[in-house]
């Protein structure tokens, strides 16, 4: 059941670490895009008070009703109309839509290229911010730094078990793939599809800064997945 959104008069504090206005001069890249890569995936059931904090949701997101698990994911795109970069992403949940229906929305996201950023903000209303990633491998696990100058932001540890087999976005649904964003006063909607192989995973750590990152202190793996290939599809958005 959808959670209730917070009491009367919750105001959002959140906010970008590099404003639109202070973002540099890039190439354009615009959708739709291919992606090739590997990652991670994890639903998650957070305190509330975690996938609720307003450091962490847009000011059009803040009171809207909020059901199902959380989303976590770790990727390392090979290829991209904005070359090879690495991303973390957070979705509190599926939220109730102002005018009905339910989607998912990416609020707090980081990228490790200003290309990813600028073109990411720019297609699809996706808040992404500049981050540095470091990564150890270890088997079929591997440790994952995410630093914001000299804050780490998030402390994964990622271990995958079992055969990979094929999996494919499109056994879901449209609507249970559906983005909502909200940027820079407007409303970004899309259907992203892919297809890949994806075997079960764990978390052995979780550690994030909550000013940074939605904290993950309280956070309980209700399901892992290593995708070791995929492809995505990313198409050109709604903009209203």
């Amino acid at each position: 059941a959808a959670a209730p959104a917070g009491g009367a008069g919750r105001v959002s504090a959140y906010r970008l670490l590099t404003a639109d206005s202070e973002l540099p001069a890039v190439p354009a890249a615009p959708a739709p895009w291919r992606l090739d890569g590997a990652g991670w995936i994890l639903l998650l059931r957070l305190p509330e008070a975690a996938r609720r904090d307003l450091r962490h949701l847009p000011g059009e997101l803040a009171e809207r009703p909020l059901g199902g698990p959380s989303l976590l994911m770790v990727v390392d795109y090979a290829s991209s109309p904005a070359g090879p970069y690495r991303e973390l992403l957070f979705m509190p949940g599926r939220f109730e839509l102002p005018g009905g229906g339910r989607a998912w929305s990416v609020t707090r996201i980081y990228v490790s290229s200003w290309k990813s950023v600028v073109n990411g903000r720019r297609n699809w209303g996706i808040p992404k911010d500049l981050a540095r990633f470091e990564r150890t491998a270890a088997g079929r696990g591997e440790r994952l730094t995410i630093s914001v100058g000299d804050r780490i932001a998030a402390s994964l540890e990622l271990k995958g078990y079992g055969p990979a087999l094929p999996v494919s976005a499109s056994l879901l649904p449209a609507g249970l793939r559906q983005l909502v964003q909200y940027h820079g006063g407007q409303r970004f909607e899309l259907t992203p599809g892919g297809a890949g192989r994806a075997r079960p995973a764990r978390a052995i750590r979780l550690d994030s800064d909550p000013e940074l990152f939605p904290d993950l202190a309280g956070a309980r793996v209700l399901a892992g997945f290593q995708v070791p290939r995929f492809k995505l599809g990313f198409p050109v958005a709604s903009i209203s």
